[in-house]
């Protein structure tokens, strides 16, 4: 049970979750409208999946390393490293996974038509490192870093399956059409996954403030302060709104209205509650509550990812 609290399960669950949604949910519909299949097989797409959690997981335990001494201030109740899980074990576990990560993700690239797509696993893996080394510790380049990862996490799904489609020149061709539609919608998850992400990780650092600010972090609210912190992370939320009113229009003239609808209901509303939860945020008690918001207004994102399905197949 510690080894799972160690790897962050949940938020396992929820990064398979999003790359399984995002494959049916907002692919293989545009797909099925040109009459192609899913071009990628399940075993390799499973395989792609269990390569991000590894890599995820590792991510997780090697952020723990590092963050032992902050953390033993930040949240001395959740300590695992040293406590329940050696270092020196979680250690070994961590390059279990990345190795067992690398090897699946270059089998991947190459049996999907480029083995820089297997590449870029090594690459995820290095910045998962750095950030938890050094990044995380600099003003805003730790906030960026994660949320660019949450984003790019799916848009590997769709990557994987453009060069898998992309060896079968015949198919290929047929499905032109839906490429640049499947593009604009994973792009717009991923800045939604961004958003989400940048705004939870601005939270987390003025929770994490007492303890980062003893062992020399330049985080958001360290510079700026906590109430200026908070504010831009409000605003952001705000901003989303707007962002996503600009969609919905989008997606009206697109005949999408129904989708739009769902949007406004499942993240648009939520949006505005998280800003105004944000702004009037002053106990650690009200960060906290706000970091458990935002990790379900994520979740409630990825499961809009079925209305579009669903308008397909009204």
């Amino acid at each position: 049970m510690n080894y799972l609290k160690l790897i962050r399960w949940q938020n396992l669950l929820i990064i398979a979750l999003a790359q399984y949604f995002t494959r049916y949910f907002l692919i293989q519909p545009f797909y099925n409208m040109q009459k192609i299949a899913l071009q990628m097989s399940n075993t390799d797409f499973l395989l792609l999946v269990v390569t991000l959690v590894l890599i995820a997981a590792a991510g997780y335990i090697i952020n723990d390393v590092f963050d032992v001494q902050m953390d033993a201030i930040n949240k001395p109740d959740k300590i695992i490293i040293g406590k329940s899980v050696s270092e020196k074990n979680a250690n070994l576990l961590y390059y279990i996974l990345n190795g067992l990560a690398v090897v699946i993700g270059i089998y991947l690239g190459i049996n999907n038509g480029s083995i820089s797509l297997g590449l870029v696993f090594v690459v995820l893996i290095a910045v998962f490192y750095f950030y938890s080394l050094k990044y995380k510790r600099l003003f805003l380049w730790g906030n960026f870093v994660i949320a660019f990862l949450a984003g790019f996490l799916l848009i590997l799904t769709w990557l994987f399956e453009f060069f898998a489609i992309r060896k079968n020149g015949i198919v290929f061709t047929e499905g032109m059409q839906a490429y640049w539609v499947i593009t604009y919608f994973v792009l717009g998850y991923a800045m939604f996954a961004f958003i989400i992400t940048l705004i939870r990780e601005f939270v987390k650092d003025i929770i994490d403030m007492e303890g980062d600010s003893r062992w020399g972090c330049t985080t958001l609210p360290i510079v700026v302060g906590i109430d200026k912190a908070k504010k831009i992370a409000a605003i952001i939320s705000f901003l989303a709104v707007l962002l996503l009113l600009f969609i919905q229009i989008k997606l009206n003239s697109w005949n999408l209205g129904y989708f739009a609808g769902i949007l406004m209901i499942a993240v648009q509303l939520p949006f505005v509650y998280l800003g105004i939860k944000i702004w009037t945020a002053k106990e650690k008690a009200d960060f906290y509550f706000v970091s458990n918001l935002s990790k379900i207004i994520m979740l409630l994102g990825v499961f809009t990812m079925f209305a579009v399905f669903y308008s397909f197949q009204s």
